[in-house]
C-alpha cells in the first residue's frame, strides 16, 4: 500500500510538472513579442526562482548545506550536473518555441520517452519482453497522438525572423537533456536528493548568466519593469513548480515513466494556446490529446511491473 501511495503521489507531481511546463510556450511567446531574446528569457526565469528560493535556503541553511556538500554523500557534483542539464533543457525549449510553431516545438520535447525507451535496450543489448513491450506500446501510442497534433497545427504562428533549423536543434537538445536528467535522478534515487536543492542550484547557475544576458541590452530595465508580472509567472508557474515536481517524481519513478512528462506538454500546450493565443482546437486535436494521455498513463501505470522484473 505504501508503494502504491508513493507511486500515486509521484505520478501526481509528474502530471503537475507537465501542466506547468506546458505553459512555457505561452509565457515565451508573450515575452518574446515584448522584445526579450531566448537567452534573456532563460536568465530571467532563473533569477526569479533564485530570488524566491534564497530566503528558504537561508532559513534552512544547515539542512540544505548537508544535502549539497556533505562529503559522505558527494551530492554537489551530481546536483550541479542535474542543474546544468535542466538549464540546457530550458534553453533548448525556449529556442524551439521561438523558432517553430508551438505545437511542433513541443512535439520535439515529446520524443524523449521514445529516446529513453530505445536507449535502455540498446545499452542493455537486449530486446524488450513482458510488460516492457506494453510500455513501449504506450510510448508509441503517445507519439502517434503527438504526430497527429503536429499535422493539425497549421494554424500555429511562427515568430518573425524564426530560423527553423535552430528551432529543431533546440527541441532535440531539450529532449535529450530530459532523458539524461531522468536517468541521473533514477540512478541516484537512493541518495534522496532534495528537489528544492536541485532547483536552487539550477537557478543559481542560471543567475550567474545575468551579466552576459543583458550586457548589450540598453532597454532591459524598462522591458522588465513593464512585464514584471508575466516574468514572475514565468519563473514560478513554468519553472519553480514543475522543476521541484519533476525532481521529486524523478527520484521515485524510472526514466521511461518520468520522461512521459514531455508527452503531456503537447496536450497542455495545445489547450493553453487555445485559451490564451486564440489557436484553433479541432475535434481531431482533442482526440489526439486523449491518445497522448492514454499512452502516457500506460507507461506510468506499468512502471512498477518493469521495476519488479528488474529486481528478479
Amino acid at each position: 500500500m505504501d508503494n502504491f501511495l508513493q507511486t500515486f503521489i509521484a505520478t501526481f507531481f509528474l502530471c503537475l510538472a507537465g501542466f506547468c511546463w506546458g505553459s512555457t510556450g505561452i509565457f515565451v511567446r508573450i515575452l518574446s513579442l515584448e522584445g526579450f531574446t531566448s537567452f534573456e528569457l532563460l536568465t530571467l526565469r532563473m533569477v526569479v526562482v533564485f530570488a524566491l528560493l534564497l530566503p528558504l535556503m537561508f532559513l534552512q541553511y544547515k539542512k540544505y548545506n548537508e544535502l549539497l556538500i556533505h562529503p559522505e554523500k558527494r551530492n554537489i557534483k551530481l546536483i550541479t550536473s542535474v542543474g546544468l542539464l535542466m538549464l540546457l533543457y530550458y534553453l533548448g525549449a525556449i529556442i524551439a518555441i521561438n523558432h517553430l510553431p508551438i505545437v511542433i516545438a513541443v512535439l520535439l520535447f515529446g520524443s524523449s520517452p521514445l529516446i529513453a525507451w530505445v536507449l535502455r535496450f540498446l545499452s542493455e543489448k537486449r530486446v524488450p519482453y513482458g510488460v516492457e513491450i506494453l510500455q513501449g506500446v504506450g510510448v508509441i501510442v503517445a507519439i502517434v497522438g503527438l504526430c497527429n497534433l503536429a499535422l493539425e497545427s497549421g494554424s500555429s504562428s511562427v515568430p518573425n525572423g524564426a530560423i527553423t533549423a535552430l528551432g529543431y536543434l533546440g527541441g532535440i537538445t531539450a529532449a535529450i537533456a530530459t532523458v539524461i536528467t531522468s536517468k541521473l535522478l533514477s540512478t541516484h534515487r537512493q541518495q534522496k536528493l532534495s528537489p528544492l536543492a536541485i532547483s536552487f542550484v539550477t537557478a543559481t547557475l542560471g543567475t550567474v548568466l545575468l551579466p552576459a544576458a543583458f550586457v548589450h541590452s540598453s532597454h532591459a530595465y524598462a522591458l522588465i519593469a513593464e512585464n514584471w508580472e508575466i516574468i514572475l509567472g514565468f519563473g514560478v508557474i513554468a519553472t519553480l513548480i514543475p522543476g521541484c515536481a519533476f525532481a521529486y517524481a524523478g527520484s521515485k519513478l524510472p526514466p521511461i515513466a518520468t520522461a512521459t512528462v514531455s508527452l503531456q506538454l503537447q496536450v497542455w500546450t495545445v489547450f493553453l494556446s487555445w485559451i490564451f493565443l486564440d489557436e484553433v482546437l479541432s475535434i481531431s486535436q482533442i482526440a489526439s490529446c486523449v491518445i497522448v494521455l492514454v499512452g502516457a498513463m500506460i507507461c506510468v501505470l506499468l512502471q512498477q511491473s518493469v521495476a519488479s522484473q528488474d529486481r528478479s
